[in-house]
């Protein structure tokens, strides 16, 4: 009887063991999209496999991979059951996160590039900041990595600030935390029924202004760390070094979309929405024909902007670089848009070094 009561009592602290554990250690969903990354995907599994927080969900979405992805995503699901695989024919980045978006279960959620990798204790380090501050978003630092060298993040504190309903978006907009989605901790709620656009580049900007619009409105919280768990690898293809007609377009809509949206902060996002302009005016005169006819709209809702808010762009306290990019985007004539093109070359051998990206 004695044995038997000693064996319930260890039975009944297994169990509240467990529900302890449980409780401090929530499912956390990691969503992989992957497309054709198979030189540098075993890098980007490896660092979620092995992270000291292993309540994890792992979802990897292999979007129509044609170099081998597929197979490399396939022998790591085998190895490790907490790895859910999601095939489906190529429909792009939005798509294959909204895919994942359906299946996971996890308290909270975490984006990760197929090309990139995080630090051992990244996971572990967001959700007890979650937990201790009662954050909806971690936010943590990156670090950019380029052939054989690596650049610390523009983020300089090292020290972590939780941000309370409408001073997020102040933040937000000063630039103290980014679009970007893949160096964050989310809980599940913040999602809810928002989803990432397809058929659209940019996504980050589209859904992120609209979860800190959220959260603002709804009496959320987000922390920003000093850490720098994140690694980006700088890749030629990546969308951000790709000005295609469309790339630019999308961006531009994005970025004037999140400008109209945030109207309180207009002074500190106009810069973001003459960035594209820029991106246009230096690119241009490179198109084919046909690529020059469908830029024309964009072109015009661009010089419609710039000529709006000339006055403002000239008078504040803004850039050199925005101020000019303002002044030449008032003519679509060829040669305004060369000095864009030289004056973005000039800018960039004065102000910046130059770094071998990825293929």
């Amino acid at each position: 009887m004695e044995k038997r009561s000693q064996d319930i009592k260890m039975i009944c602290e297994i169990q509240m063991d467990s529900i302890e554990y449980i409780e401090k250690k929530p499912l956390v969903s990691v969503i992989i999209p992957v497309y054709n990354v198979s030189r540098y995907l075993p890098q980007c599994l490896d660092s979620v496999i092995s992270q000291t927080y292993q309540n994890l969900e792992i979802v990897i979405v292999d979007d129509g991979s044609t170099d081998g992805s597929g197979s490399i995503c396939a022998h790591y699901a085998e190895r490790d059951d907490r790895i859910l695989l999601i095939r489906s024919e190529n429909r792009g980045l939005s798509s294959a996160r909204n895919r994942g978006l359906e299946k996971i279960s996890g308290t909270f959620i975490a984006f990760l590039d197929s090309d990139d990798w995080i630090e051992p204790h990244t996971i572990e380090t967001l959700v007890r900041a979650a937990r201790q501050t009662d954050a909806d978003i971690v936010v943590a630092n990156r670090r950019f990595e380029y052939v054989g060298k690596t650049i610390r993040s523009d983020v300089r504190s090292k020290r972590a600030h939780t941000y309370y309903e409408q001073d997020i978006l102040g933040a937000f907009a000063e630039g103290k935390f980014r679009d970007i989605v893949w160096n964050k901790l989310y809980a599940s709620a913040c999602f809810g029924s928002t989803r990432f656009p397809e058929g659209h580049t940019y996504e980050d900007v589209c859904v992120t202004w609209k979860l800190m619009k959220s959260l603002a409105e709804n009496g959320g919280a987000v922390t920003v760390l000093g850490e720098e768990l994140f690694h980006h690898r700088v890749r030629k293809s990546s969308i951000s070094h790709t000005w295609t007609v469309n790339n630019i377009r999308s961006s531009w809509r994005a970025y004037l979309a999140k400008y109209r949206a945030l109207p309180d902060y207009q002074e500190q996002l106009l810069p973001q929405c003459i960035e594209s302009i820029t991106r246009m005016w230096i690119s241009y005169p490179g198109y084919s024909k046909k690529e020059k006819e469908n830029a024309q709209k964009t072109i015009r809702e661009m010089q419609a902007f710039s000529k709006k808010n000339i006055f403002r762009i000239m008078r504040g306290n803004y850039s050199k670089s925005v101020k000019m990019t303002c002044l030449l985007s008032q003519t679509r004539s060829l040669p305004a848009m060369w000095i864009a093109i030289w004056e973005n070359k000039l800018r960039q051998v004065l102000e910046a070094e130059h770094y071998i990206l990825f293929d």
